[in-house]
């Protein structure tokens, strides 16, 4: 196993997970040797606790470099595996993990709401909720410094141009290389994953408020 400290948080994360009330519909963890990186793919269906985002999407990204330079700095961790490499143990990089999230809206509870679908109707109303869903972001999580970006994907029909995929993509980076404990580093994540929680009760409620608008 190359990845024992990564595998341990993952561990970790499904322990937590599976003792809270959550659709968890995928839980896939991923290795590309090629690369030399892993990472962990989190689906919740968020269908039961909102008519207007679909699921949320949750990725993990790590590498043996940052496994290797955060071994080294962890007590205990001497026979760990990659750090009877100089290729890994003389990296300078950073310990942190790479996180992306992605929060897919229901474009068809949208145009369910439209009373015209033809021409441009579709897509001017999933412009109108992308923009009023960033202006009650910025109101409701003003102290947050995410890099945020819209994802969309367009298709069309004989009415008419319109959205087939609306998706939020927020990147944070989780740094690791302060702890000294795995214990610390559980304690962290477990932080931060409920912040992801809470940040996403707050996204359905302005999902929510601004489609109505929108419609």
């Amino acid at each position: 196993m190359n990845y024992p400290i990564f595998s341990a948080i993952v561990n970790q994360i499904e322990t937590r997970l599976s003792k809270r009330a959550i659709n968890v519909e995928q839980f896939r963890v991923w290795n590309e040797e090629n690369i030399n990186a892993t990472g962990l793919e989190i689906s919740l269906n968020l269908s039961d606790r909102s008519s207007h985002v679909k699921k949320l999407v949750i990725n993990l990204d790590w590498d043996k470099f940052r496994e290797a330079v955060l071994a080294s700095q962890l007590p205990g961790m001497n026979k760990h595996p990659l750090l009877k490499s100089d290729i890994y143990t003389k990296s300078n990089i950073s310990p942190h993990i790479d996180v992306e999230l992605i929060w897919h809206l229901d474009e068809d509870a949208l145009y369910r709401k439209l009373d015209s679908t033809v021409g441009n109707r579709r897509i001017e109303a999933a412009r109108h909720w992308m923009e009023d869903i960033n202006k009650e972001l910025q109101r409701n999580l003003p102290q947050e410094s995410l890099i945020t970006r819209w994802h969309v994907e367009v298709e069309g029909d004989i009415n008419g141009r319109y959205v087939t995929d609306m998706s939020l993509i927020s990147y944070l980076q989780y740094q690791l290389d302060e702890f000294t404990t795995l214990n610390d580093i559980h304690r962290y994540l477990e932080e931060h994953i409920q912040k992801i929680l809470l940040r996403t009760n707050t996204f359905i409620k302005i999902a929510s408020k601004t489609m109505e608008l929108a419609a």
